[in-house]
């Protein structure tokens, strides 16, 4: 196959004139166009680095202003939906990521859904299974009990088992590895004794993790409006003196296989910790914005040699799915505090790296960049005057994408 884009994007920069030969699923040559360019651009799948697909049937719905507000409000819901709905919703999500682009997720899951959801969609990636044992009717040993049975359901629906047996999962997904693992939602949301058991399982880690500064007046100082609602319900969550993250890192739950999700709200020495100890970030600045999270820095991040990769989150706090929306909004979101990121920068974090911290989990996705030899999923981008990556994200929407 010779395919003759006007734009191809490697490494995040819009490289003009170049066309491609693809022979077996694989790039063969990157060379200088032959014959006339067709209107459209070519670039590596996004990569979804933060997913809650089981939340979409939220979308719109929760009107809580503020963060404690909403961590409520989409609790009791849950507590309302039914599996089928719930099923639905996976569904529906995993098809519109694979509209906007997608073509892995990281994905957080709390039922039992998301493995069948990606495989009829044809998304590569990992599942996170969700521990939560705070407020839930279970001790932490039978909640451990339900997450394990749930983790079996996604890896049996990854897989085209038992629960989608007339949807194999396509070719590309039984040569890579679409792993499940149990992981903790956060720090407030899962016993002491239980934090310790799942960092030395030494499975990935995939933790929300700094989203607001709430967590650490948590951990610092027992105060705030978290500490308030867990002593309200009687539950002792002593504090640590430390922030969140290093409380965390003494758990042994930050390193080189752990992405930490969010962290808008680090202080002074955290960027080093997590440097040094090679965990990755997802950076989710729709869901930070709607949510009144403090602006993540991530200009911060890229220059102490932090990985971050950009994650649409749940439809329920960052709106409908759409990849170019979330670039449009880093981008944004890094010039209104004054540290900007390139377009070419933010194109990486929604490809390259964000493919880096699925790898780190086991998910096998290579290198994602497009180059002699790589088998990475390619979309066309349909815009006629494109000439930058900047024009590629300010113009771009999901019903400009098509897949290769």
């Amino acid at each position: 196959m010779i395919l003759r884009p006007y734009g191809i994007v490697i490494d995040g920069v819009l490289e003009l004139g170049l066309e491609l030969i693809i022979e077996d699923g694989a790039i063969q040559e990157i060379r200088p166009h032959t014959g006339l360019p067709e209107l459209f651009v070519v670039s590596p799948a996004f990569v979804n680095a933060h997913s809650h697909l089981e939340y979409r049937g939220l979308q719109g719905v929760i009107q809580e202003p503020d963060y404690p507000g909403w961590i409520r409000e989409i609790t009791r819901l849950k507590q309302a939906q039914t599996a089928e709905q719930v099923r639905g919703d996976c569904h529906l999500a995993a098809k519109e990521n694979r509209v906007t682009g997608i073509g892995a997720i990281y994905e957080h899951s709390d039922r039992p859904f998301a493995g069948e959801a990606m495989n009829a969609a044809g998304l590569e990636g990992c599942i996170a299974q969700e521990v939560i044992t705070f407020f839930e009717h279970e001790t932490p040993q039978d909640k451990i009990r339900l997450v394990e049975a749930n983790a079996t359901k996604n890896r049996e629906g990854l897989r085209g088992g038992p629960k989608s047996p007339s949807t194999p999962a396509p070719d590309h997904l039984t040569t890579r590895a679409c792993p499940v693992f149990l992981n903790p939602h956060a720090y407030q949301t899962v016993d002491r004794d239980t934090l310790r058991w799942l960092g030395k399982l030494g499975t990935p880690l995939s933790i929300h993790a700094a989203e607001t500064p709430f967590e650490n007046q948590l951990t610092r100082s027992g105060r705030g409006p978290i500490a308030d609602f867990y002593k309200a319900n009687n539950i002792p969550l002593p504090a640590t003196g430390k922030s969140v993250i290093v409380s965390l890192d003494h758990l042994g739950l930050v390193r080189k296989d752990t992405q930490l999700v969010h962290c808008c709200s680090l202080e002074g020495g955290d960027l080093q910790l997590i440097s040094q100890r090679g965990a990755s970030v997802a950076h989710c600045p729709r869901s930070n914005s709607h949510l009144k999270c403090p602006p993540a820095r991530v200009r911060r991040m890229l220059d102490v040699g932090i990985t971050v990769g950009l994650g649409l989150d749940s439809a329920a706090s960052s709106g409908p799915i759409d990849m170019f929306a979330e670039m449009r909004a880093a981008l944004d979101t890094s010039a209104l505090i004054g540290e900007p990121l390139t377009s070419e920068e933010v194109w990486g974090m929604a490809t390259v790296c964000g493919a880096e911290t699925l790898n780190q989990a086991g998910a096998d996705l290579g290198s994602w960049r497009i180059k002699q030899g790589s088998s990475v999923p390619l979309i066309k981008i349909r815009l006629q005057a494109a000439l930058s990556t900047e024009d590629l994200i300010l113009e771009g929407s999901p019903d400009r994408v098509e897949w290769l």
